[in-house]
């Protein structure tokens, strides 16, 4: 009977708990610190399955900049121009090279302004064959491994802080909200010519506080995949989230759909051991059974320090992140210092050569509007001209306001340049005159109240007696 007793009673583990604490597991199994030797044999699809997928984000994070840019921190902002696109130029002899073998110019367009061209596609199709051609190898040699699971645990813990460190970067852009900010251009240019990345771009950006939340959400997520025990639950929510910035990327023609789709596929990733446990909760409504995690470490000091560094990193990734979007909010942002002549003018004469340019929607020449705006990341310049027919010129400018001159150039035509001086009788009131691409200009110009755009005046209203209309209301 004693030994009957002996061997039903669990064995005393004063430090069990404290290991599961600190890894961040949820249970206490012997799976989790047995010998591979005890362990259940993996079927040889899911070992296939994983093999392929761990080479596939291998190469996928060692070759695409926009993964390891992130976990660089503040030390990012000190990398020259060049080195973002380094990974690019290394496998770009590769990638053509595959192009070439099915037909498909697949060299890098520089400077890199889509995510999508054709070098980035054939790129994923070298990631899919390599990671084919790796996992059937390595099957093939390794074939007594009952499993990969001290391979699996590590892997985890890279992809879901990849991940995070995306979403502090995406999220903190949209918390301060810069990354879909609305220039003033979008106030007068016709709506049909705002193109479908733009209309994406305005609908967010005339909201900042929507865009602000939308941000809070992906900060959200990262915040809970860092910490190992909330780490699902960030994978559920970065999986929703990331479904529909991949939707919008698609239907709204933002140049990001590969590298989104892949961000996706990276939160599936993390899903993918829970997904029989989700689908039992969320379909049956049945209890679900806890997970078994394998520890990274056996000793509890170790366990510990990994769960530190876990965290620290975190903290590293999201302070990193707040500190680049706080020094481009005071660069680009609402808070920063407004250009002289900020707003937009209505240019009431136009004279080229002292000959008086009526305003006719056919003159090419002729402007109508003047924008001067403070500069955006995806916007080449500050200064905006409206031409007569509602074309948007931009223009790099500088100014000089001790002088009051204003020198503008086209960053699409060189040879193209300007210098204006200008004087304000009144604070709505502009003159300027100059030359203006080798023709002696003269301008008069009227000050737009922004507040006169529906866009800019309204705010969330509770109480509506009816449908909106801004033709009425306004």
């Amino acid at each position: 009977m004693t030994r009957l007793l002996r061997v039903a009673r669990p064995a005393a583990d004063p430090e069990g708990r404290s290991r599961r604490i600190a890894a961040g597991s949820d249970t206490d199994t012997k799976e989790a610190a047995a010998p591979e030797a005890g362990s259940p044999r993996w079927h040889p699809v899911t070992r296939v399955a994983f093999r392929f997928g761990l080479v596939y984000v291998a190469l996928f994070f060692l070759t695409e900049m926009r993964i390891g840019y992130p976990l660089l921190g503040v030390f990012g902002d000190e990398l020259p121009t060049g080195a973002l696109t380094w990974q690019y130029r290394l496998v770009e002899p590769v990638v053509v090279r595959v192009g070439d073998l099915i037909g498909v110019d697949a060299s890098l367009i520089e400077p890199v302004q889509s995510g999508d061209q054709r070098f980035f596609w054939v790129l994923a199709l070298c990631w899919f064959l390599g990671a084919l051609l790796a996992a059937a190898t390595w099957s093939l040699v390794d074939r007594a491994r009952r499993h990969d699971a001290d391979l699996h645990k590590w892997f985890v813990v890279v992809v879901r802080l990849c991940l995070a460190a995306q979403l502090f970067s995406f999220g903190f852009a949209k918390v301060f909200p810069l990354q879909m900010s609305q220039p003033l251009t979008r106030l007068v240019e016709p709506y049909g010519e705002f193109g479908m990345l733009n209309v994406l771009w305005s609908q967010v950006g005339s909201s900042p506080p929507y865009e602000m939340l939308l941000g809070c959400a992906e900060v959200t997520a990262a915040v809970l995949l860092v910490i190992p025990r909330t780490a699902m639950l960030g994978a559920l929510l970065a999986a929703v989230e990331l479904t529909q910035v991949l939707l919008l990327n698609i239907t709204y023609q933002v140049p990001l759909k590969i590298f989104s789709f892949h961000l996706l596929v990276l939160s599936l990733i993390l899903l993918g051991p829970h997904a029989l446990r989700l689908a039992r909760f969320f379909v049956t409504d049945r209890p679900a059974d806890p997970p078994v995690r394998r520890a990274l470490f056996r000793s509890r000091r170790a366990l510990s320090m990994a769960l530190a560094a876990q965290l620290l990193l975190g903290a590293w990734l999201a302070g990193s992140q707040v500190r680049e979007e706080w020094k481009l909010w005071d660069t680009i942002g609402s808070s920063a210092p407004k250009p002289p002549l900020y707003g937009i003018w209505e240019v009431r004469t136009f004279s080229l050569d002292g000959r008086e340019r009526p305003p006719l929607t056919t003159d090419t020449e002729r402007w109508n509007r003047l924008i001067v705006d403070t500069p955006h990341s995806y916007q080449p310049g500050s200064v905006s001209s409206q031409r007569m027919d509602g074309t948007i010129v931009d223009y790099a400018a500088a100014f000089d306001p001790k002088t009051g001159a204003m020198t503008l150039a086209r960053p699409d035509d060189p040879a193209w340049s300007a210098r204006l001086t200008f004087a304000q009788p009144a604070p709505d009131q502009l003159t300027m005159r100059g030359v203006l691409s080798g023709q002696r200009v003269s301008i008069r110009l009227e000050k737009t109240d922004l507040s006169s755009f529906p866009i800019n005046r309204d705010s969330p209203r509770w109480v509506q007696d009816g449908p909106y209309q801004p033709r009425l209301e306004g």
